[in-house]
């Protein structure tokens, strides 16, 4: 009698099993979301808010807020989609430069394809931003928030950010390229001795010790 009920419950174990549908019965497909927003109106305040309405979303997804900034875009915020396919508002708050403004807003998939909103442009009448190097040839300040993007000797990004200002003390002697408030400029760091000290001393040789090119 125990093996007789024995092989009838191994028989419907076997059985509730083999017709069980891989992943405990769900479609994961079904479950994986790709970009299809509409940008209805997108506009940009003088105070620094990019909004935008959108709708078909099928969804949620971040919504990546990208600027141009000299030579490419660039990631200045994020906000997460809602989802639905009625009318949805965001709103986020980026870093005008002066003059010329052009932003757009981005989403990817799972399958790994960006989609953009077309590209708005807003002029900004702000103060042009101006850069210094103080402390010794340490800092390098900014006259407002900007982002900037600073390129060592080798053509390589050493930092980017927003900010007003830059520690650069340890940077390595040479010409270094810095990209702010949508502009291009550079300045050259030269050698600091005893940089942690009261009296930090800036090693800048006459033209007759250079080396001459």
């Amino acid at each position: 009698m125990k093996r007789a009920l024995y092989a009838i419950l191994l028989s419907v174990v076997v059985l509730s099993t083999a017709f069980k549908t891989p992943g405990g019965g769900n479609d994961s497909k079904s479950e994986k979301i790709i970009s299809t927003f509409v940008v209805q109106s997108f506009k940009i305040s003088k105070d620094g808010m990019v909004s935008w309405t959108a709708t078909n979303e099928h969804g949620s997804l971040p919504y990546i807020v990208e600027q141009f900034i000299f030579d490419k875009w660039v990631k200045v915020g994020e906000v997460n989609g809602i989802g639905s396919p009625t009318p949805n508002s965001y709103s986020v708050p980026v870093i005008l430069s002066s003059g010329e403004n052009k932003f757009r807003v981005r989403q990817k998939g799972y399958d790994k394809i960006s989609r953009f909103s077309d590209a708005v442009s807003y002029y900004s009448k702000k103060e042009p931003v101006s850069y210094a190097v103080v402390d010794h040839n340490q800092t390098i300040t900014f006259t407002a928030d900007t982002y900037f993007i600073i390129y060592n000797p080798y053509g390589a990004i050493t930092k980017q950010g927003y900010g007003n200002s830059v520690d650069i003390s340890n940077y390595a002697k040479g010409y270094y390229c810095l990209i702010y408030d949508n502009k291009l400029g550079g300045f050259d760091k030269k050698k600091v001795l005893f940089g942690n000290s009261f009296c930090p001393i800036v090693v800048d040789p006459p033209d007759w010790l250079k080396r001459k090119n």
